[in-house]
């Protein structure tokens, strides 16, 4: 019996295997095979997320460009849909630094929040890789036990994008942060390497902002724009 089980384990240790290395390379099948979002009109709340052709779209179009500039409508998961393809960076590139900026302290925080709800409904995944996670109230770390991934969100300041060196920064809400245009000028360069750098930045319009500007003009910006439509 003890050398059935050992066969059975052993055999959903490699299945496990198998599947990490699966979603390492499908961006897409991943989050829709293990990602969750929250419905506030579903009773359940935390419910799987199933996305449609507009939002898996807007997944592969992250993992192909390294400027991506999201117009979104509101209630369309897109902030949603960015943390996932981050989380994906985190979980599959151990070592790798994401670097959010919110508006403000609690929405930086809530970012946080939700990556950790799409963390704690993937353990199939964490156990495939061999990894753990722990979050405090503005980060979130995930380690195969050598190397450590890190996402860190701050609100948006004039010095925020000055002390970090990221893989990908993240920009939610970007019309509405204040200091915008000075952020960019010190975060950039941390982010354009010839060996790296990815930019994720979404938002509902605002008229005369930073974002509103790099979406009009004609620039390096891969755009996207998700509607009730999409």
């Amino acid at each position: 019996m003890k050398k059935v089980n050992n066969n059975y384990a052993a055999s959903i240790e490699r299945i496990l295997k198998a599947e990490f290395e699966y979603c390492r390379k499908n961006v897409v099948y991943w989050a829709n095979n293990y990602c969750v979002i929250e419905d506030k009109d579903s009773p359940e709340i935390i419910v799987p997320f199933k996305g449609w052709d507009a939002q898996n779209k807007a997944l592969q179009e992250f993992d192909e460009n390294r400027l991506n500039l999201i117009l979104k409508a509101r209630q369309m998961g897109i902030t949603w849909i960015a943390l996932y393809y981050c989380t994906h960076d985190l979980i599959f590139n151990v070592g790798h630094t994401v670097v959010a900026l919110s508006k403000t302290e609690d929405d930086a925080k809530e970012l946080v929040r939700r990556m950790s709800v799409v963390l704690e409904n993937m353990p199939e995944i964490l156990k495939g890789g061999g990894l753990t996670w722990r979050m405090t109230a503005t980060a979130i770390y995930i380690t195969d036990g050598n190397l450590t991934s890190t996402f860190k969100a701050f609100p948006a300041s004039p010095s925020a994008g000055r002390s970090f060196t990221g893989n990908i920064l993240l920009l939610d809400e970007w019309a509405f942060q204040e200091a915008a245009e000075e952020i960019w000028t010190s975060a950039y360069p941390t982010i354009n390497r010839p060996t790296g750098g990815k930019v994720i930045g979404l938002s509902t319009i605002k008229k005369g902002t930073l974002f509103e500007k790099l979406w009009t003009e004609n620039n390096a910006f891969h755009k996207i724009f998700l509607s009730v439509f999409s």
